[in-house]
Parts: C-alpha cells; structure tokens; sequence
C-alpha cells in the first residue's frame, strides 16, 4: 500500500511540473490511504480489491489463485533511480 501511494505521489508530482490535472490522484490516494490503515503499509496493492468485496459481501477471487500472495524471488541488491522532468 505504502509504494503504491508513493507511486501515485510520484506522477502528482510530474503532473504538477506540467501543468497536468490528474483527477483520479486525488480519489486514488484516498482509496490506498484507507487501504494501508485497514491493512497495513507493506500489505501488496492488489489487496486493495479487498474493501470492495467487503462493501458488496463477496469473495472476488477466481478459481484456484492463491489465498495468500507470497514473494519466493531471491533478494538481490537494489541501484538507484533518478528522477528526470520532461
């Protein structure tokens, strides 16, 4: 949840250099605000589905995906990454 708000902080903040209006920005930070609180801050974004299948009172997952998303990649060193402005 936490890298997703980053993310959507990221492209507000482009789109503010550009003169850009982003509606959603605003409606998105709001969604994966409620869903980090809910949550948790590292919980994976695509749990965000969650608080829609709480409203409606379903279970949105299809046949056979896992109950749990697990990361099994081995950890390796991470290199920096630069911003750059149109």
């Amino acid at each position: 949840m936490d890298l997703m708000l980053q993310e959507i902080g990221l492209s507000q903040e482009v789109a503010n250099k550009q003169n850009v209006l982003l509606e959603i920005s605003s409606v998105l930070t709001k969604i994966f605000e409620d869903g980090k609180g809910r949550y948790g801050p590292r919980k994976w974004s695509p749990n965000i589905i969650k608080r829609l299948e709480k409203a409606c009172g379903i279970d949105n997952v299809a046949p056979g995906f896992p109950s749990e998303m697990v990361d099994n990649e081995l950890e390796a060193q991470g290199y920096e990454i630069v911003k750059k402005y149109l």
